[in-house]
């Protein structure tokens, strides 16, 4: 018998790289033995004192208010609540280039994910969600992430990583973690990096904003 290998994805909501990732991970778990949960890292958090553009600075914050509501699903329904309204929250905003923190989008996404479309309003109002996201996020630094995407493979240390710009599926997908869980787990390994020259290959970086593909 195979073992099932646990990965934890740490996701900001904002990002379209961990978006891509976290797709490429869905794909992985159809031809390997993972097993995967997604985890919270607040990028708003990240920048609150740094120079970050206003432009950043904007996504970061609406992902902020997109990730208390991840919060407020997770207290309802555990990990795969949160999986299940990532990936809603994914299509609408990467794909379909809605705004995250449109309450009406939020609600959207939870009814699709089969929660509580309340939760959007509940989440933005109880500053307990905000406490238990910062907390989740700065346990995850504490440990050395400062971005997402961010893999654990079982006790590993984080990865930052892999940055893929567009979907990946199939067994492409399943070669492509071979190579990445190896490196997961190699101690004396730290970075391979080599020029990002082309952007995520998403829907909203196609369709205007306020339109569906």
């Amino acid at each position: 018998m195979t073992n099932t290998a646990d990965v934890t994805i740490h996701i900001d909501p904002a990002c379209p790289w961990a978006w891509l990732t976290s797709r490429w991970l869905a794909e992985v778990e159809k031809v390997r033995p993972i097993r995967v949960t997604t985890r919270l890292f607040d990028l708003a958090e990240v920048n609150r004192s740094s120079d970050t553009d206003e432009g950043h600075r904007r996504s970061h914050g609406a992902g902020e208010v997109a990730l208390r509501v991840l919060v407020a699903a997770r207290r309802a329904g555990g990990d795969d609540a949160v999986a299940r309204l990532y990936t809603e929250l994914g299509e609408a905003h990467h794909e379909r280039g809605e705004p995250l923190d449109d309450q009406g989008m939020l609600s959207r996404a939870l009814t699709a994910a089969g929660l509580d479309p309340g939760l959007a309003e509940a989440a933005g109002s109880n500053p307990t969600t905000l406490d238990e996201l910062l907390a989740e996020h700065r346990a995850i630094a504490e440990r050395g992430a400062f971005g997402v995407p961010t893999l654990v493979l079982g006790d590993a240390a984080p990865t930052f990583g892999p940055v893929v710009d567009t979907r990946i599926t199939g067994e492409a997908a399943g070669e492509l973690w071979d190579r990445v869980a190896w490196l997961l787990t190699t101690e004396h390994f730290y970075e391979l990096k080599r020029e990002r020259t082309r952007r995520p290959e998403i829907g909203r970086f196609t369709v205007p904003a306020g339109t569906t593909a």
